[in-house]
């Protein structure tokens, strides 16, 4: 495999990839298969992604003998489980734009956060105290610096201090002060609902707006991953490449 076809494995995440490049990537697997009866080249797929869903889809369907209904099975309590990750990170983000619109105090911002979670990934005291020192470089660093980014697949601990961060740079500087961040964050949920803060939209309008839009990614990740457990299986029976296309396109618009 060539550096540039690995570096986009590696770079493939189901939220952020529109379906149809869901599509093409499980296209380019059939395509690699071909009519084998080996699925050795598929197995060695894993290896390079780090889109979590797919990884165990490929390691599932491919490695062992898992017969269809088991393989589905598996990959609907994966999708659950990685659908309620992404959606308490969403959530934490959520909570961070509105602080940020609101002007409130980070320790508020600190409780709200805690209470998503069975145990906080991180004390009250350390998360601040990252923030408040995340808040001191920020007139040194350039934004585009990886400890203020905010992404979905950042740990939860780092997640949480760049999210105090925001609030904490709002709240010293003023929305303003977080614009020019923006352009440089992995999560567009959270840049976009910071621009509507940073242009002046009032607190209940930002709040639907991100309620709704969560709500829309959700359900889009649901159904790319629904997409990609039959093109996997298609894959895994041998279909041709115009049945497992004649699949994908199902879900396509």
């Amino acid at each position: 495999m060539s550096q540039t076809a690995a570096q986009s494995i590696r770079d493939f995440d189901l939220l952020e990839m529109p379906m149809e490049g869901v599509a093409a990537y499980w296209l380019s697997l059939k395509k690699l298969v071909g009519n084998r009866r080996n699925f050795k080249g598929v197995e060695q797929e894993a290896e390079f992604t780090s889109e979590p869903f797919v990884r165990h889809l490929l390691e599932i369907a491919f490695s062992g003998d898992m017969g269809e209904e088991r393989v589905r099975r598996c990959a609907a309590a994966r999708g659950d489980l990685l659908r309620g990750e992404l959606n308490r990170r969403l959530d934490l983000m959520r909570v961070a734009v509105l602080d940020v619109a609101g002007g409130e105090n980070p320790l508020r911002t600190m409780a709200r956060i805690a209470a998503l979670y069975p145990v906080p990934p991180i004390t009250t005291e350390k998360a601040l105290g990252y923030a408040q020192e995340l808040l001191r470089q920020a007139g040194e660093k350039p934004p585009a610096e990886r400890f203020f980014d905010v992404s979905h697949r950042l740990q939860d601990d780092r997640l949480v201090v760049a999210l105090l961060f925001y609030v904490l740079l709002s709240r010293h500087h003023g929305r303003m002060a977080c614009r020019p961040f923006l352009e440089h964050l992995g999560s567009r949920f959270f840049a976009d609902g910071m621009a509507l803060v940073a242009d002046g939209f009032d607190v209940p309008f930002v709040r639907k707006w991100l309620k709704k839009h969560k709500l829309v990614l959700l359900d889009d990740v649901r159904d790319k991953m629904a997409m990609s457990v039959e093109l996997a299986l298609g894959i895994k029976a041998r279909l041709g490449y115009d049945d497992v296309f004649r699949i994908a396109r199902s879900y396509m618009r």
